[in-house]
């Protein structure tokens, strides 16, 4: 990043750092009420600095980063009707930015069915993280293998409290692609068809430990981090390409998180990137 996005990068996470003492000391702000019927679900602010421990071959891909976002929505018709929107926005140490936007009316014409319209996540991008959370701003690589939101309509219906379906008709690039999504417990896979290519992605969670793989073309790519102590999680996040007949993206290491605090959470962490070919040391903060 240039020293004026840094400069305003930390004069933001500071200030939104103080401001998260006065909402109940929760480390991720949510739920704040800013109007009748209006309610900011939630806000973020996290920082990612890597540092490479030994020099490498190449610095591409290095993943230090600034993250913010918020999401807010608003009731139309009370507990039947709302519109969501989110925007977020990611600034990279080389000087790239990413923003993701979202705007989507729900309705809920019976108890068990929600029906979204709009630019939102398909059933697929479900299973990647949500650009407001902590996870999105450290997602593996399998995850990143998952498309972003899409304009269109999504219904989904819950059977009960452990299984539920939802079904999308999504534009991808002037393409209309439908999305089918099976979620039971804590297992979720999803899938859509596209230019004579089918994608497929599963993911498994328990605790703080999960599992995600994606299969798309010639590529899948398998991620799984695996909670070892109360502190520390391990993480494996690889990617082989049958065309080429190797591993095209390998990264494993350990996270070490910080002990529960009322402001600020995150982690340190130490891995080795195949790709970059060096070893990297993490500091991750967020609220």
């Amino acid at each position: 990043m240039c020293t004026t996005e840094v400069i305003g990068c930390f004069k933001l996470f500071v200030s939104l750092t103080i401001l998260s003492y006065t909402f109940n000391g929760v480390a991720q702000l949510e739920n704040i009420p800013i109007g009748k019927g209006v309610n900011v679900d939630r806000l973020y602010v996290g920082v990612l600095a890597n540092t490479n421990l030994v020099e490498g071959e190449s610095s591409e891909g290095s993943n230090s980063s600034f993250q913010s976002g918020v999401r807010a929505s608003m009731w139309l018709i009370p507990e039947k009707m709302r519109v969501r929107a989110f925007g977020a926005l990611r600034l990279n140490e080389n000087s790239s930015h990413n923003y993701i936007n979202s705007y989507e009316v729900l309705f809920s014409p019976l108890q068990k069915v929600e029906i979204s319209v709009g630019v939102m996540a398909t059933p697929t991008t479900e299973l990647r993280p949500n650009p407001i959370t902590w996870q999105s701003q450290v997602e593996t690589n399998a995850e990143s293998r998952i498309p972003g939101g899409k304009p269109g309509i999504k219904i989904g219906y819950r059977f009960d409290k452990n299984l539920k379906v939802t079904y999308g008709l999504h534009n991808h690039d002037k393409h209309t692609v439908q999305h089918l999504k099976i979620a039971y417990k804590k297992i979720s896979a999803s899938t859509f068809f596209k230019d004579g290519s089918l994608f497929l992605a599963m993911k498994w969670q328990y605790k703080n430990s999960d599992f995600v793989i994606t299969r798309y073309k010639d590529g899948t790519a398998l991620s799984t981090i695996v909670l070892i102590s109360k502190r520390y999680r391990l993480y494996s996040d690889m990617e082989y390409n049958s065309a080429f007949g190797k591993l095209t993206f390998g990264a494993w290491g350990f996270r070490r998180h910080f002990p529960d605090n009322k402001m600020l959470r995150g982690f340190l962490s130490v891995g080795y990137n195949k790709n970059l070919r060096h070893f990297q040391g993490g500091l991750f903060i967020h609220i």
